[in-house]
């Protein structure tokens, strides 16, 4: 069995546009054949992926069928773009997804030389929260990341280059912070969680989960409104020690050292979709990163 682009296309192109008239008219094709190619794909996979009353609806099988689309059909446009320029001569895109902490503390550093040094290279970075670094790469959003490695990477090419340490914190002005500072768990199951992202719950144990130790999770994606709110006593976050250290407002925060999950040990670098041929600026960017740290 294969799922063939002109089928995904015509599934995305439905769902985007919400309805099969105005998907034809985005394809320039007829609303006969999208209608086809959407019964060709649910034949292929014995699934329902539309529930067609006064409005259409994604089933599950067709959320995540629209995942895998809008991956394929991006790397897709990704490689063609790729092929035309290279075609033209045109610059090489060095295209670079990392974490705020990185953005903060190095990234300035590290563009500057490798722009100093790659002249003739189109630069496109993007700050994500550490979690989504990973879709980056595996949907061809971005071709390298930097930022600490998760649980599971073996999807991926890593470059280890140094490792970090978060403590759990809150701030003194949080109503119940002496009790907190204490280890009182009760007192932290009133307390909501400020995290960048969350993984699915269902991809670790539950005595993995640390969220289920708190009142409930707040994601938040800006590193400078965790501080924030965290300076404001209405939660509790991981904070990066290089943070607790050099930045004015995380330096008075204090360490929840009495739980027994108040300090996460991570190996930080760099790594990219395993298999894939990077091009000379990427390589030129990992050559910097590894003396970067080695000096």
């Amino acid at each position: 069995m294969r799922l063939e682009n002109n089928e995904l296309k015509a599934f995305q192109a439905v769902v985007e546009a919400h309805g099969f008239n105005r998907a034809a008219e985005h394809l320039h094709i007829s609303q006969s054949a999208v209608s086809q190619s959407i019964a060709n794909l649910e034949a292929k996979l014995d699934v329902k992926l539309l529930l067609r009353d006064k409005k259409l609806t994604l089933t599950d099988a067709g959320r995540r069928l629209l995942e895998y689309a809008n991956e394929v059909l991006r790397e897709e446009k990704q490689v063609l773009e790729d092929l035309s320029r290279i075609k033209r001569g045109d610059q090489q895109v060095f295209n670079l997804a990392i974490n705020s902490t990185i953005n903060r503390f190095y990234a300035p550093q590290l563009i500057s030389r490798f722009c100093e040094q790659q002249q003739d290279t189109q630069l496109k970075v993007a700050e994500l929260p550490s979690r989504d670094l990973i879709y980056s790469i595996l949907s061809g959003r971005a071709e390298l990341a930097m930022g600490p490695f998760q649980k599971k990477m073996d999807a991926f090419t890593t470059v280890p280059l140094f490792d970090e340490t978060r403590y759990l914190v809150v701030s003194p002005k949080h109503p119940e912070f002496k009790n907190m500072i204490k280890g009182d768990s009760k007192t932290l199951r009133q307390t909501p969680l400020i995290a960048s992202s969350l993984d699915n719950p269902q991809m670790r144990p539950a005595i993995q989960r640390i969220r289920d130790r708190f009142k409930s999770v707040w994601e938040v994606s800006s590193l400078s409104m965790r501080i924030y709110l965290v300076d404001q006593g209405l939660g509790a976050a991981f904070i990066d020690s290089k943070l607790l250290e050099e930045h004015p407002v995380c330096r008075e925060f204090e360490a929840l050292e009495d739980f027994s999950f108040g300090s996460i040990e991570r190996q930080v670098g760099l790594y990219y979709k395993k298999g894939k041929n990077l091009n000379s600026s990427c390589e030129a960017f990992i050559d910097l990163c590894k003396e970067f740290w080695q000096t």
